[in-house]
């Protein structure tokens, strides 16, 4: 690994070689027309770093066939290996898989854009372009969708075009965390492309899901991050709190927008969700979440979700979670028909099975389990699978239990295991908390894998092994952050 000690120039430097060898054999493949697989992870950066390298590969003219994933298992790499192609293209998966990866695929060139920490001696058939490995932090710095977006680049200058993709990604994984939820490393790079390309364009307001779009009242019930309980899924709820904050929901018959909010009524409106989170006895800084720059998606048409990147994200995390990442990936690709018709439909569903699980949550206190500094939801025989990771960021991002816990959700997956999804804070990584190393060297001990980011990981496990693994998880906790 590039030691962060290392010049922000000798780091770049090394970014730009990386990036190059592995465009080089893409190009190779490419140019040879051979078959090309690409596999990608499911969830809204996912999506968004496949659209991104299918995009780029496609215009090489080289035939290509995707699949996006949860996890790399080794029946899904036996899947992989049956794929007719001689080069396999991982984006935002693969880094914490490398030894498996090789031993599975031997039969194919490998080339792995991640930005995850990784695990494992890297294969000799295959080429790691890893971010975080070349000194940027991959949970804050530069997300899959951003990673691929720089292998892009170098595949082809003219691909600076799909620099608004990468930004989705990037918000799709909640990389927005400078002051005013702005970026920062080489997000702000990415973010550049497109703002001088005229393709996004950038301003504060109000963060709210359909600001442009959607009622009043309905943005707040569908915003989802942060999750506001009580709020979120809750339209009827919305309508009596601008009641209480007397904002008018309608000009004549048109219902009013955020953006069509003064200045002042927006004021009110922060004032009154403050007041609404304290009176559930949580942080009111959850509300402050809400204000913050916004970025415009200048190509998509006015008054459409797509308009708002975050809003685009968010779309593309329903499609992913809800089992249908290749509707996201039509979206990414620029299908503003069907497919988009498709999303929203999906979204909504999403947000009511969001709305489900996080009124559960608050409804049943004994489903969480708190031990130490891990608070932990048991959703066997409840939660989906595939919504594990979006429930423990909203639990952890809900403020419920304060800044010094880790959010484990638990529950069971299609094929028998038990699947875990971890989430930490910023000040518990401050302390030493790395998510990601501690689910990599643990769960192989309990028959599973795992990896991800210092601040948020996932793992499967065998389920007879679940609570042994447990409860060395949280000795492991309590022990780095007492």
């Amino acid at each position: 690994m590039l030691p962060r000690s290392s010049s922000r120039d000798e780091r770049h430097l090394e970014l730009d070689k990386r990036a190059g060898e592995a465009a080089s054999v893409i190009r190779k493949f490419a140019a040879e027309k051979s078959p090309i697989l690409l596999v990608t992870h499911f969830d809204a950066d996912g999506i968004s770093a496949g659209s991104v390298i299918l995009a780029a590969v496609k215009r090489l003219g080289a035939p290509a066939h995707l699949r996006a994933i949860d996890n790399l298992s080794e029946k899904v790499l036996e899947e992989l290996e049956d794929v007719e192609a001689d080069l396999a293209i991982f984006t935002d998966i693969g880094s914490g898989y490398l030894s498996i990866i090789g031993k599975a695929l031997r039969h194919k060139e490998i080339v792995i854009a991640d930005h995850h920490q990784a695990l494992g001696e890297q294969p000799p058939n295959s080429h790691h372009f890893n971010t975080h490995l070349l000194g940027f932090d991959g949970s804050v710095e530069i997300s899959g969708a951003g990673t691929a977006y720089l292998l892009a680049k170098a595949l082809d200058p003219q691909n600076k075009d799909l620099a608004p993709m990468a930004l989705v990604g990037c918000l799709g994984d909640q990389q927005d965390k400078g002051p005013k939820r702005t970026f920062t490393g080489l997000n702000e790079g990415i973010l550049r492309d497109a703002v001088e390309m005229k393709l996004v364009e950038v301003a504060q307001d109000l963060i709210l899901f359909g600001r442009q779009t959607r009622p009043v009242h309905r943005a707040i019930a569908s915003t989802t991050t942060p999750f506001l309980p009580g709020l979120s899924g809750e339209e009827d709820r919305c309508l009596a709190l601008l009641d209480a904050a007397d904002i008018s929901t309608k000009v004549d018959d048109r219902w009013r927008t955020i953006v069509d909010l003064s200045m002042e009524e927006k004021r009110r409106l922060v004032d009154k969700i403050i007041q609404h989170t304290i009176s559930l006895r949580m942080s009111g800084e959850v509300a402050l979440e809400l204000v913050g720059n916004v970025y415009t998606l200048t190509r998509e048409g006015p008054w459409t979700p797509l308009r708002d990147a975050r809003e685009f994200a968010t779309l593309l995390n329903a499609c992913g979670r809800m089992g249908k990442a290749g509707l996201g990936i039509a979206l990414g690709l620029g299908d503003r028909g069907a497919a988009f018709e498709e999303a929203q439909r999906v979204y909504a569903e999403y947000r009511k099975g969001l709305a489900k699980y996080m009124n559960w949550l608050t409804g049943d206190p004994s489903v969480l389990r708190q031990k130490g500094h891990v608070v932990m939801v048991r959703g066997e025989g409840v939660i989906d699978e595939n919504m594990t990771g979006a429930i423990s960021s909203l639990v952890s991002s809900s403020n419920l239990f304060g800044g010094s816990k880790v959010t484990l959700v638990v529950t069971s997956t299609k094929d028998g295991q038990a699947k875990v999804s971890a989430r930490a804070t910023d000040q518990l990584v401050a302390k030493g908390v790395n998510l990601g190393k501690f689910l990599q060297d643990l769960s192989p001990n309990y028959g599973g894998n795992g990896g991800g980011h210092a601040i948020a990981a996932g793992a499967t496990l065998e389920s007879e092994r679940l609570d042994k693994f447990l409860e060395e998880f949280g000795r492991i906790i309590d022990s780095v952050v007492s």
